[in-house]
């Protein structure tokens, strides 16, 4: 293997060759920071998840040093993520998998490990694209969806209803509003003053400190270990108050040290039943991933792989499911705050696992009085600015059509499930784009006066000749389509009765397939029996490259193609338009 492949496959050879010694305060302290909030958010999503809290430390180890050296990001945060969490807990509730139960946890290694290879093979077959047609729309409908279907998820543990877990956002709501009576008071007090002083850590915080004189920057540092110091306090204020036994959920007894890798949980039965989930974890997985990964590259004008990611995202969560842990991403707010605490490469990451693997190994037994209600708080805090109604208003304003994507996602993903509300808005938006891919604008076109500019007659005064006719059309041309463009011909001949020339611009066409050029060479047939001679103008060299090898040229002759709208204009209107072509 040459030393370029090598690089190409192992990313982290380039940085690590490169690396300076002034850049490791900077990677120490991001590292720091990370791990910080990562070990309090690694226990709450594998809670999210349904699993032991251990499951989210293990995911914060392994998986992240896989990545950092396959990876193509430099800041990114992989680790356990809310919507994967959420994700692992929908299929195997769906499963009929019980928690608690050991096949509970084998099913997740499962789906951590079958992520893996659906990435990797993704990779391999150079599949990267069939992400994108997980629009904006399509996301930001399933991230709000998500979002509520993961703050209804924590009721029990924000309130201490015995409320059912799984089924639909609605199913969720209601179970927990006929058991309203049931609430535990001390276990929601104690989840209101979680989230008030998440909450207060974060802004206030910071202004509070730079008013006593601390630097923006140091301030903002500090306020990120505001979750552990909580978890902290809340642990002492259950441990000395006895609040476990007055019927707080607490965590319990979390073992010390590293599960055995293992191949028990590889049974083809259950990988059968669980591929549709683990197919949809992956590409979400992924797509998550990379949109963090590329904001943070561009702030530094760095540049991310995008098949390289999917070997990455592969490797880190193959080797979570082969190491003990629940499927892995690139979180946004994780990474966010190891990019803004100064990460320059994934030596923080490194730094971070190091320091979480630390603390599984020999500091699992400070968590034992740590109550749910404290870690249900942290996810709701996390995931509330997933809620983003904005984009829903700016959407409907902009584009009706990605407007009910978003609805249809986010529908139905809190009416039925997540599989439903992802076709549900993919469905919306492949089909919006069809309906309108089928229907081009079209537009009768002008010259502006003194100009060789060529705009709508609607929109401004332009010159126009009563013997010519120029159309533009701006989209490409394709079967679906070229039958409504033949209906936008034919209604406008039928007005202008002096037409003698047609000229169709195409420059906003840049494919014409087959069915469209037969199409065009009826339509000049059709004209011509009417008197009317069909050309086109401003046609792109790829489609002119097509043409020459057709007899396109010799159907719609004595019809021409003509460089510019305005080339057509000086030939087909000398002498007021007598002459003919």
């Amino acid at each position: 293997m040459s030393a370029r492949h090598l690089l190409t496959v192992v990313p982290a050879i380039g940085w690590l060759k490169a690396y300076r010694r002034d850049q490791l305060p900077s990677d120490l302290t991001a590292g720091f920071i990370t791990a910080v909030l990562l070990i309090p958010q690694g226990m709450a999503y594998a809670l999210l998840a349904g699993l032991p809290p251990e499951v989210g430390l293990y995911a914060s180890i392994l998986p992240p040093l896989v990545y950092a050296l396959f990876g193509t990001s430099r800041t990114l945060s992989v680790g356990p993520v809310s919507v994967a969490a959420l994700l692992v807990a929908n299929a195997l509730a769906a499963s009929g998998a019980v928690q608690g139960e050991p096949s509970y946890l084998q099913d997740a290694l499962l789906l951590a490990a079958m992520s893996g290879l659906i990435l990797i093979l993704m990779a391999l077959l150079r599949l990267d694209v069939l992400v994108n047609f997980l629009g904006h729309s399509v996301l930001s409908g399933f991230t709000s969806g998500a979002a509520v279907l993961i703050i209804l998820s924590q009721v029990m543990n924000l309130t201490g209803i015995p409320a059912p877990q799984g089924g639909s956002g609605v199913d969720m709501f209601w179970a927990a509003i006929q058991r309203i009576d049931e609430i535990h008071l001390v276990t929601l007090s104690l989840a209101a003053g979680s989230i008030i002083l998440l909450l207060a850590s974060r802004s206030p915080f910071i202004r509070l400190l730079e008013g006593i004189g601390v630097s923006t920057g140091s301030a903002t540092l500090i306020s990120r270990g505001g979750p552990l110091v909580i978890i902290a306090l809340l642990t002492v204020l259950v441990a000395t108050f006895g609040l476990g036994d007055a019927g707080v959920a607490i965590v319990g007894a979390i073992p010390s040290g590293f599960p055995s890798p293992t191949w028990d949980f590889l049974q083809a039965e259950r990988a059968m039943a669980l591929l549709p989930s683990a197919i949809t974890i992956s590409l979400i997985g992924y797509v998550e991933s990379v949109s963090v990964a590329k904001v943070l590259a561009y702030r530094r004008r760095e540049k991310i792989d995008n098949r390289q990611e999917l070997i990455a995202l592969g490797a880190a969560n193959l080797v979570a499911g082969f190491s003990g842990s629940m499927p892995v991403a690139g979180g946004f707010s994780r990474s966010m705050v190891n990019f803004s605490a100064g990460a320059v490469t994934q030596l923080a990451t490194i730094i971070t696992a190091i320091l979480v693997g630390v603390t599984t190994a020999f500091f699992t037994q400070w968590f034992f009085f740590l109550p749910k209600a404290a870690l249900a708080a942290i996810i709701v805090v996390a995931v509330a600015p997933l809620l983003d109604w904005r984009s829903a208003v700016k959407a409907f304003r902009y584009d009706r059509a990605d407007g009910a994507a978003m609805l249809a996602t986010f529908l139905g993903v809190i009416l039925f499930d997540i599989e439903t509300g992802l076709i549900a808005g993919v469905a919306v938006a492949v089909g919006s784009f069809l309906w309108r891919s089928s229907r081009p604008h079209t537009a009768i076109v002008g010259r502006l006066p003194g100009t060789e500019h060529f705009r709508n007659i609607d929109r401004h005064e332009v010159q126009t000749w009563p013997q010519l006719l120029l159309i533009r059309i701006d989209r490409s041309l394709y079967f679906a389509n070229v039958a409504h463009v033949e209906q936008v011909v034919a209604a406008r001949v039928a007005q202008q009765r002096d037409i003698s020339h047609l000229v169709i611009i195409c420059s906003g066409v840049n494919e014409i397939d087959h069915s469209a050029i037969e199409a065009l060479e009826q339509l000049a047939e059709s004209l011509r029996d009417a008197g009317i001679t069909l050309h086109l103008s401003d046609v792109k060299g790829p489609i002119m490259d097509r043409l020459a090898r057709t007899d396109f040229m010799d159907c719609i002759a004595p019809g021409q193609i003509f460089i510019s709208a305005e080339a057509a204009v000086e030939v087909l209107v000398r002498d007021g338009g007598s002459d003919q072509v």
